[in-house]
């Protein structure tokens, strides 16, 4: 176990807690170390860490919370993965929050390892948005949720976890 800072504070972390990026997000190909970082009280919210950077973050969410299916794998899955969106945050305080979803990520979670992929489209299903308050199970055993739970949910300069992002 080593401890890593992060935009939160640093963390502890575990090698069966680090993701390698395989196939790098562009204007970020030097990251190639992440964790899965979850607070309980953001829902189905996972923080991507980069651990290579302390300040770099990107929200994540499942694709079905913006009501978006793929049915293609990228070229890099060897295995069964999950796809992840990042989250675009409002830039106004009644503005709504927005996904990538042309350049989802895919992680594997046998092998620790995400990329990102360019899709050409995505398919919007038929069934309404998803209602889970937790981030896709297959992903649950290698999330990191801080032991303090974080309570106040505040960074050390004073910043909330819900607004800051990469």
């Amino acid at each position: 176990m080593k401890t890593y800072d992060t935009r939160f504070g640093p963390f502890s972390i575990a090698d069966e807690g680090i993701w390698h990026c395989i196939a790098p997000m562009p204007g970020f190909t030097h990251l190639q170390r992440f964790a899965l970082l979850h607070l309980p009280s953001q829902g189905p919210f996972v923080w991507l860490q980069s651990l290579d950077e302390a300040l770099i973050t990107f929200l994540l969410v499942a694709p079905e919370h913006f009501n978006l299916h793929y049915s293609q794998v990228p070229h890099f899955a060897k295995t069964t993965g999950v796809s992840m969106l990042m989250v675009i945050l409002p830039q106004t305080q009644n503005g709504t929050l927005q996904s990538n979803s042309l350049a989802p990520l895919y992680f594997l979670p046998e092998t620790r390892q995400f990329g990102q992929w360019i899709v050409e489209h995505h398919e919007m299903p038929t069934e309404p948005l998803s209602a889970s308050d937790l981030p896709p199970a297959k992903l649950q055993a290698q999330i990191i949720v801080p032991i303090q739970a974080m309570d106040t949910q505040k960074t050390e300069g004073g910043q909330s976890l819900a607004t800051g992002a990469a």
